[in-house]
């Protein structure tokens, strides 16, 4: 009954038309398979889009009902090359549980082989269900960001996102920053604090997108984190973001075709309700509960990062549709004062920070890419340069 309240028909008839406004019409099953998790049966669908692959998982529980859904790009059968600032002579990789409560979460810790103990970072995902490498297609940003950092000496530990391994389990009604996102963040730096090869005065917090935005609320709730480090991060909340971005792919072809007005105008409506609050509790907006909306917007990204006085790296793609400059700015003004903020913006480089020319599209993340090296040197400088 929890599902049918939070995902109706026509809540899911207009996620299904935002999923093809993205992607493109839908084409077709490619595979699926199965998994048990507890009490959860999980199917999951690789189905072809006009545009790209996407993971249809559906989750049942004991009684054969939908328990979950969820869509993110697929990830199947995705071989890593390792980028050329990568030097696997100089990196180590061991397994690695990050454990907050009943949660335990499939990681890994990629040390550097020169003598510790070492700095390190903590890598936090960005919205939606992510493996711990964030795989997006046929790119693995968290695995470049990993063993491009440890090539140059520090460590990062990355791990499986809670709303991945246990999504199913979630109450998707009562998921907010804390639950899918900050207690395990926090609960990974608190982990590698008590390892003799890691220097427990300089664990810092690395977030992307919606990581990215939650890393000042997280290095709010352990004083013991050393630094935040913001790669994409939204200055104001996802839903307006939404707003720009929706009429930015429907207009980038230079043709808006009535379906695609239709988006834009149900999108912006929605946004409406959004920002005024006049949301009901049973009400599923853009994809998400009422409730998970209202837990973002007590997140005040900005507010937490202008009282946040430990070390602040804040970096922006020029190219980023999904978070664009509009939002850099923002950081910029608010932050003009704070002598511990460095900011950086890379013209070339878009929301998963890879190079390219002209504007960002999202086939472009169909195409495998790398962290740019000058992020990795920059980040990692950095991060040895704090006192």
């Amino acid at each position: 009954a929890t599902m049918k309240n939070a995902l109706p028909a026509e809540k899911l008839d207009g996620l299904w038309t935002q999923l093809e406004s993205n992607f493109g019409a839908y084409e077709g099953e490619i595979s699926a398979s199965c998994s048990k998790v507890e009490n959860y049966q999980t199917v999951i669908l690789v189905s072809k889009f006009a545009n790209s692959a996407l993971d249809v998982r559906i989750s049942f529980d004991e009684s054969g009902k939908i328990a979950g859904l969820f869509f993110a790009p697929s990830s199947q059968d995705v071989a890593y090359t390792a980028p050329d600032y990568a030097d696997e002579k100089k990196i180590t990789e061991r397994p690695f549980t990050v454990t907050c409560g009943a949660f335990e979460l499939d990681g890994t810790l990629t040390l550097p082989t020169s003598k510790g103990p070492h700095r390190a970072v903590v890598l936090v995902h960005g919205s939606g269900p992510h493996d711990q490498d964030e795989t997006i297609f046929l790119s693995k940003p968290f695995k470049d960001l990993a063993w491009g950092l440890a090539t140059k000496g520090v460590a990062v530990l990355r791990y499986e996102k809670r709303t991945k391994k246990y999504g199913p389990q979630m109450d998707p009604t009562k998921v907010d920053i804390d639950s899918e996102t900050a207690d395990d963040a926090i609960a990974a730096a608190q982990q590698l604090m008590k390892r003799p090869d890691i220097q427990a005065d300089h664990v810092y917090i690395v977030g992307h997108s919606l990581g990215a935005s939650a890393a000042p609320y997280i290095a709010s709730r352990e004083q013991r984190i050393a630094g935040v480090v913001m790669m994409g991060a939204a200055a104001r909340p996802i839903y307006e973001l939404v707003a720009d971005q929706i009429p930015y792919l429907a207009r980038i072809d230079g043709i808006v075709t009535p379906d695609e007005q239709k988006t834009i105008d149900e999108t912006l409506a929605i946004v409406t309700k959004l920002r005024t609050g006049k949301i009901e509790p049973g009400d599923t907006l853009l994809g998400a509960p009422a409730q998970y909306w209202k837990a973002l917007d007590r997140m005040d990204a900005v507010g937490f990062a202008r009282k946040c006085t430990k070390p602040m790296l804040i970096l922006q793609g020029g190219r980023d549709y999904q978070v664009t400059d509009k939002e850099f700015e923002i950081w910029r003004e608010q932050l003009r004062d704070h002598k511990n903020v460095t900011l950086r913006r890379y013209e070339k480089l878009d929301h998963l920070f890879h190079a390219g020319e002209g504007k960002s599209r999202p086939e472009d993340y169909q195409r495998q890419g790398y962290v740019d090296p000058v992020v990795i040197a920059d980040l990692a400088a950095w991060v040895k340069q704090q006192d």
